[in-house]
């Protein structure tokens, strides 16, 4: 079996990750009319309407810009620059908040929705391993071995 070579430890680990974090990224900007939030707000004021539709909004552009920068992270040949290295973790350590909180304060789902409440519970977890996985490999490209 071949062992697997620094880049493809430190890239494949981000792609999938910054897949994750676009796909997310994505789903929110059609989520408000996947579930007709306007529906459940009437009576509510405009104001508030408009900061939920634009926090969402907001939510989706950056978790859009955060996938984009963690495939170009994926890019980057070891030794991967400081700021590079700082940027993945600080992404992981944002789905390590994200998640305690979710895992605090979980999305009231209806029963039968109950089985998206784990997929709820378990994609910060997984956004977050997939980001730091690659920051636990040694910042050194691997030398040839003598034979």
């Amino acid at each position: 079996m071949k062992p697997t070579s620094p880049r493809r430890a430190w890239s494949l680990p981000l792609r999938i990750g910054g897949f994750l974090d676009c796909s997310l990224a994505l789903y929110h900007l059609v989520l408000p009319y996947h579930m007709r939030w306007k529906s459940g707000l009437i009576g509510v004021p405009d104001s508030l309407v408009w900061a939920l539709f634009a926090l969402n909004f907001s939510w989706s552009i950056l978790m859009l810009l955060t996938g984009l920068l963690m495939f170009y992270a994926a890019q980057q040949a070891p030794p991967v620059a400081k700021f590079t290295r700082a940027t993945v973790f600080v992404v992981g350590l944002f789905w390590v908040i994200h998640g305690t909180y979710t895992w605090l304060h979980p999305l009231p789902l209806p029963a039968a929705l109950s089985s998206l409440g784990v997929i709820l519970m378990a994609f910060p977890l997984v956004a977050a391993i997939l980001h730091w996985i690659p920051l636990g490999l040694r910042n050194q490209p691997r030398t040839a071995s003598p034979s």
